[in-house]
């Protein structure tokens, strides 16, 4: 009988339901993959976009006030702020003094174009928009100190303060209203013709973590509850009600807003809401495998990466599942990647990164100065001359045990119809991966019949000029049995239509996986399956 699975793209990867009650057309596991339009496509890969002196723990992508290409700023344990600028990097300290190493993460922010960087164990640093270099924060108490800094409205939020010996881990503080290109003139609760002030939101049980503008309100969570924060204007300046209690966030920079939705990454669940209702996204799909594979000691290397091009969001983690690959290093290795607009899961490896941001980076390359071939510089010479397209950026950390050589600046695009004319990362890419488990056929078919898989004819196309992917086939006899595979099989699209298999058992497997970095659109597959009888 003919066994035909179509719109592969449809479902994408669900890891905690049974694989023998999952459609068709859903993968049981996968990586380094997207879906979109019904189709498997490679995920987004990284290209290396600079190495960095130091290792860093922040990054934030600026566009210049006059338009042109984005800087971006990371910033190392240490405190050293370098800047990234058109292919050289420079240090952007000033007078800021380094300091102890720590990895207390950081939070960033722009108002009034003016942007901000803050660690909780010194004061905030900024710069104004004609500046060059980083300063500390003036008209800011100098003993003060803040778990996240925000920009809300025409306002500094300071989120969790300690104050000179105090701690007050439940307190939002505002400042004074910011003008155009200048940093608030006070943070002083006391000066009368001042907006500045502070709210303690003393019926929560658990510390503030940090906050994000949604629509024209701003959240504030701590690890369990979330209360939300509106402009009034007058006396009182904010108003402060509670939303919900049971949801947190996991940790800074683990919030974003997208079509007046916030996405938060909590601590034991993943969830979208507009202030009225609470929805996990990931309950019953991949939350399970998330969080079991997660390594607990590590909550305060989360953090959220969104992709607007592609609609989709990363949650990036340390984790240690049974896919991960870059096991070494300290810093995040997985993304649970949601695609707002198909509602599909799947998962990427990371190279030992910390942080994300976006920007327009500079990279067309000439003859005189590229040092790259053709086929691995990305983009065509069209794309190379389109100039300021934004592209999601990666800061990331060495590890030799991982392959990682260099401490790196990142930028993520397509593998072979990228816009970014950097060369591919080979050690900081991992094959893209699928499985499918489980198939029973009980749609038409008795579970208990013994299945017999011949050949497989698969729809998968490539405009690389390496056309070859590798199927794997199995089976097992029983559901609670591991399937045992074949030998894989390579398959060249430029000349084969089918893949040989003698698989056999009540539930058959597959494997996908694409040896090289390259694009590639898989759509389904036709198998030939016999029901050979009962046993």
């Amino acid at each position: 009988m003919l066994y035909g699975v179509k719109e592969l793209g449809s479902v994408g990867v669900v890891t905690d339901v049974t694989p023998s009650r999952l459609p068709d057309n859903a993968f049981s596991r996968g990586k380094n993959v997207r879906f979109d339009e019904m189709s498997v496509t490679r995920s987004p890969v990284f290209r290396n976009i600079s190495t960095l002196a130091f290792e860093p723990r922040i990054a934030m992508g600026l566009m210049p006030t006059a338009g042109g290409f984005s800087t971006v700023v990371a910033v190392s344990p240490t405190y050293q702020i370098n800047e990234y600028a058109n292919g050289s990097v420079s240090s952007k300290n000033g007078s800021i003094s380094t300091t102890s190493s720590s990895d207390v993460p950081f939070t960033t922010t722009t108002l009034a174009d003016v942007d901000y960087i803050n660690r909780p164990d010194r004061v905030p640093v900024f710069r104004l928009p004609a500046g060059t270099n980083f300063a500390d924060l003036t008209n800011w108490d100098a003993t003060w100190r803040t778990k996240s800094l925000r920009a809300f409205g025409d306002f500094l939020l300071a989120i969790n303060t300690t104050e000179g010996a105090t701690e007050y881990s439940q307190r939002v503080r505002w400042s004074h209203t910011a003008l155009a290109n200048n940093i608030p003139d006070s943070w002083d609760a006391t000066n009368a013709a001042k907006s500045a002030g502070f709210n303690d939101l003393a019926q929560l049980k658990t510390p503030l973590v940090d906050g994000a503008a949604l629509s024209t309100n701003f959240v504030v969570y701590s690890s369990d509850e979330a209360y939300l924060i509106e402009f009034v204007g007058g006396t009182f300046i904010f108003n402060f009600r509670k939303l919900f209690e049971n949801s947190g966030v996991i940790n800074q920079n683990c919030i974003v807003e997208v079509d007046k939705l916030h996405f938060v990454f909590g601590k034991d669940d993943i969830y979208k809401h507009d202030t009225h209702t609470k929805k996990s996204i990931c309950d019953q799909i991949v939350k399970d495998y998330i969080f079991n594979g997660m390594d607990t000691s590590a909550y305060d290397k989360c953090f959220i990466a969104h992709n607007q091009s592609i609609e989709e969001i990363m949650f990036c983690y340390k984790s240690n599942d049974d896919m991960a690959e870059f096991t070494s290093g300290s810093r995040c290795n997985r993304a649970a990647i949601y695609n707002y607009r198909t509602s599909t899961w799947s998962f990427q490896d990371l190279p030992n990164v910390s942080a994300a941001t976006t920007g327009a980076i500079a990279s067309t390359q000439t003859y005189a100065n590229t040092t790259q071939i053709y086929s691995t510089a990305g983009g065509t010479y069209n794309s190379q001359g389109s100039g300021f397209d934004t592209h999601l950026l990666f800061v990331g950390s060495s590890s030799a045990s991982d392959g990682l050589s260099n401490h790196s600046l990142f930028g993520l695009d397509s593998a072979d119809s990228a816009t970014l004319g950097f060369p591919i990362d080979v050690a900081a890419n991992k094959a893209p991966f699928l499985e499918r488990t489980g198939i029973d056929m009980d749609e038409s078919n008795p579970i208990s019949g013994q299945k017999v898989l011949s050949r497989v004819t698969p729809q998968v196309v490539t405009n690389n000029t390496d056309k070859t992917f590798e199927f794997t086939f199995g089976a097992s006899p029983m559901i609670s049995t591991a399937p045992t595979y074949e030998g894989t099989v390579t398959f060249d699209a430029a000349v084969d239509y089918k893949v040989d298999s003698r698989a056999s058992g009540r539930y058959l497997s597959y494997k996908f996986s694409v040896p090289t970095n390259k694009d590639f659109n898989l759509t389904g597959f036709d198998a030939e399956v016999a029901i050979v009888g009962r046993r």
